[in-house]
């Protein structure tokens, strides 16, 4: 684990992309490292595309370039493949199977992209990806940003401990701080070997 590292968080507004960016931030912040963010681009309006840039590490700065994310974390997968040009060969994709059809797809003027043709692909080109094919009904769809960010943080590579999130996820849930933690802890399951398709 490096305490260095650019993520982008993905997904449309009402999945808590902004959520999981201020868990980020006061992440580092208990862990004493130099943390900046992006502007959020797109609309946190619910329905709405919504991508946040986070940065850690000496002289960081917030903007994550084309080709720069080491992580990224995807709340629903045609926002996941619209952020690919972020992605290196060494980056890691972790992505929720969730899908929130646009109105192209609704009005049948645009098909939506195959998950299992987009898996293959990011096989193919960067260093792992991370599939949450679960669909737990016990689970609201707006905390399922924290099972993508247990499954981020439970890989060797990822730049910030659990522990340190646990403890932001505390100080920043919204609603019901025991729920949060039981939902982040459930998903949290170290990843032993790369890369791995699931």
């Amino acid at each position: 684990m490096k305490k260095s590292g650019k993520i982008i968080i993905t997904g449309v507004g009402g999945q808590g992309v902004l959520y999981l960016t201020e868990i980020l931030v006061d992440a580092a912040v208990r862990a004493n490292i130099p943390v900046a963010t992006s502007e959020i681009h797109g609309l946190s309006q619910r329905g709405g595309s919504v991508t946040a840039g986070v940065t850690l590490g000496e002289n960081t700065f917030g903007f994550v370039e084309e080709g720069g994310a080491d992580f990224l974390l995807g709340l629903e997968i045609l926002e996941t493949q619209r952020c690919i040009n972020y992605l290196h060969k060494e980056s890691i994709v972790v992505m929720d199977n969730t899908k929130i059809f646009p109105h192209s797809v609704n009005s049948q003027k645009v098909l939506y992209p195959n998950p299992e043709l987009f898996l293959a692909f990011l096989k193919k080109n960067i260093r792992e990806a991370i599939f949450i094919k679960d669909k737990s009904t016990d689970i609201l769809p707006a905390m399922r940003n924290l099972i993508v960010l247990a499954k981020a943080a439970s890989h060797k590579r990822f730049p910030l401990k659990p522990t340190y999130i646990e403890e932001a996820i505390k100080e920043n849930a919204r609603e019901n701080p025991e729920f949060s933690l039981k939902i982040f802890r459930s998903s949290f399951s170290p990843i032993q070997k790369a890369p791995i398709l699931r």
